[in-house]
């Protein structure tokens, strides 16, 4: 028998791991926090020389190469990764979630898409300049190493940091202007001398009641698709989805680190986070063995059966170990895809998330007029809020807490010693949570004091976006590309845009960036088709530098509509709108009514409880 989810079970398991971390549970829940946060890998202060870069720039000639590449990913092509993996941020300084660092021997470069621009401009060290992307994922930092690297150079890249897919497309890249390609071994394996470890948290199993399906379900329902082919799952997520098993490797991740093959008659689990012998025990019972996480290359050197994995999720080093076949990995879909007890739980999350986000906003409005308020005040008492709902396991990203123009950095997220005061002005949360229920992801954008013209104009503009989309039917097969446009439209309209996507698939009690269905520009955007059981989010926005940011957010699921072949979208978030915001006289009939009927629902919920 598997372990239970239960309170105590958790409490056992996590409480010498997190004695030390300074984070206790609000008094209404016994779970504390299994999900740690990021390290400060230096303050934001900018630093007043590079000693980083001059290394670097060492370890470069030392090796004879002329350029380094330096990915955001891990091993496993994480979004968030893990302290021990935060090369790129420990190197240059910006710390985003995305952008690719690129040092030669007298320049260096960060490559941001236009969620970080802002950001990246602030937190560069010394020595970094930002290259601004001009196409949201198009690779421009091989145009500026085409372009600054004279023929004949050498550029050097992590081999596990790097997918086959990628190799091969960059080897392409660098061959046509004679320049050569080599992977290396860790070059900060030198570089950071107090280089965190890398995680190894005790391991729990995510109980049926949550889980919706078994392990063995699952595995089964994959097979099917493999036939007599063995796949290579590389994605964290994937591999605590398809086991039913949560960690807490990864800062707002319930991951642990760990490669897992599924052959026809048996799978290998490579990992070395502890677990307790009942989920040994019900591993083995579905036909899982363990093995160290760095026997991996030998693990897959001894398979029988053909081998499959995504290549564009494999590290280079590792693909050239055996002989794979390019497969898009089906746990994707699947996991995307939830079940109704997922869905359900689910429900029950959002209802949380409800009472906690009341009970945060009404805090607010109460302490302002008490104390001078910080955007690390409301992050902290986010938390607290949320953890008094019970089954609390930690936030699902850092919160973004971003107040007059910090509103306007995409992805701005305020920290102890960097934090506005609230004054008047516009007060963007974008905030979420991981309960054993699953996770939630909402942003909410209010007034402090009385908004100008201007700012209700963008604010109603936004809002009109998220109302088109929510309220969509579209016939089966539509992909999430081709009806973003409806968010933008009201925008557009008035000659205005914003440069992220619309929103993302949310994993449950996994991942809040899920794929393969997004509202994006991405290639999975445009292949894969919108299906019942999809969670996603919708959330239009709009920036002024230097003024103020807003954004709307709700999470939806993907339902059957009223006309056979045609689906639409249910709004599982439950948090009111801001109406002194809006401009009513841009609002038509139809749209005032969809907010009104939002509204009173929340207000329903918050009633019934």
């Amino acid at each position: 028998m598997v372990i239970s989810v239960g309170v105590d079970a958790i409490g056992r398991m996590y409480k010498a791991r997190f004695a030390t971390r300074g984070q206790v549970a609000a008094t209404a829940t016994a779970i504390p926090y299994i999900l740690c946060r990021p390290i400060p890998l230096q303050t934001r202060k900018p630093m007043q020389t590079n000693n980083r870069l001059r290394s670097c720039r060492a370890w470069l000639q030392d090796n004879g190469y002329q350029a380094l590449i330096v990915p955001t990913n891990d091993p496993h092509f994480s979004e968030y990764v893990a302290d021990h993996w935060r090369c790129r941020a420990w190197l240059s300084g910006f710390d985003g979630s995305a952008g690719t660092a690129i040092v030669s021997a007298d320049a260096a470069i960060v490559s941001v898409d236009s969620r970080y621009f802002l950001q990246a401009e602030r937190q560069l060290h010394p020595g970094f300049a930002v290259l601004r992307q001009q196409v949201a994922q198009a690779p421009e930092h091989l145009d500026w190493l085409i372009e600054h690297l004279p023929a004949g150079s050498t550029i050097a890249i992590d081999g596990r940091l790097c997918s086959a897919s990628s190799l091969e497309k960059i080897n392409a890249r660098c061959t046509a202007h004679d320049l050569a390609l080599q992977t290396c071994a860790d070059p900060f394996a030198d570089l950071w001398p107090d280089r965190p470890p890398l995680p190894n948290a005790d391991l729990f199993a995510l109980d049926l009641a949550y889980a919706g399906v078994d392990r063995g379900d699952k595995l089964q329902a994959l097979r099917a698709v493999l036939a007599d082919a063995a796949l290579l799952v590389t994605a964290l997520d994937e591999i605590a989805w398809l086991l039913n098993l949560r960690g807490a490797d990864v800062p707002y991740n319930p991951v642990f680190h760990a490669w897992l093959i599924v052959a026809p008659d048996k799978a290998i689990l490579c990992c070395d986070n502890p677990m307790p012998s009942s989920i040994r025990d019900a591993l083995a019972a579905s036909g899982v063995a363990l093995r160290p996480y760095a026997d991996i290359e030998a693990v897959v050197t001894a398979q029988k059966a053909p081998l499959c994995a995504d290549l564009e999720q494999l590290p280079a080093n590792l693909a050239a170990t055996a002989d794979f076949t390019h497969l898009r990995s089906p746990v994707a879909l699947q996991k995307a895809i939830k079940n109704p007890t997922e869905i359900a739980n689910l429900k029950k999350a959002m209802a949380k998330d409800a009472r906690a986000l009341d009970a945060f906003y009404r805090w607010l409005h109460t302490e302002r007029d008490q104390r001078q308020l910080t955007e690390w005040d409301c992050v902290e008492q986010l938390d607290a809020c949320r953890a008094a709902q019970g089954n609390y396991l930690g936030p699902s990203f850092a919160a973004i807490v971003g107040h007059a123009s910090h509103g306007a950095i995409v992805h701005y997220h305020p920290t102890v010693e960097e934090s506005a005061a609230l004054a008047d002005g516009l007060l963007l949360i974008d905030s979420g949570g991981q309960y054993l229920e699953g996770t939630t992801d909402i942003t909410r954008t209010i007034a402090l004091g009385r908004p100008t013209a201007e700012q209700k104009l963008h604010y109603t503009l936004v809002l009109q976006g998220l109302i088109a989309l929510s309220r969509a039917r579209f016939p089966t097969g539509t992909t999430g590309n081709q009806i973003e446009v409806l968010a933008r439209h009201p925008l557009w309209q008035r000659g205005l845009n914003y440069g992220h996507g619309t929103g993302h698939g949310v994993g449950y009690l996994l991942n809040v960036h899920e794929g393969p269905q997004s509202f994006g520009r991405g290639a999975t955007a445009k292949t894969t088709p919108l299906q019942p059981g999809m969670l996603i989010t919708i959330e239009p926005g709009y920036y002024v530098s230097d003024s103020h940011g807003i954004r709307s957010e709700n999470m939806v699921v993907v339902v059957e509509a009223e006309h056979e072949g045609y689906l639409r979208f249910a709004t599982l978030t439950i948090h009111p709108i801001a109406t002194d915001l809006v401009d009513e006289e841009l609002m038509d009939e139809s749209e005032s009514q969809w907010l009104a009927d939002y509204n009173a629902r929340c207000a329903e919920t918050l009633m019934g409880d």
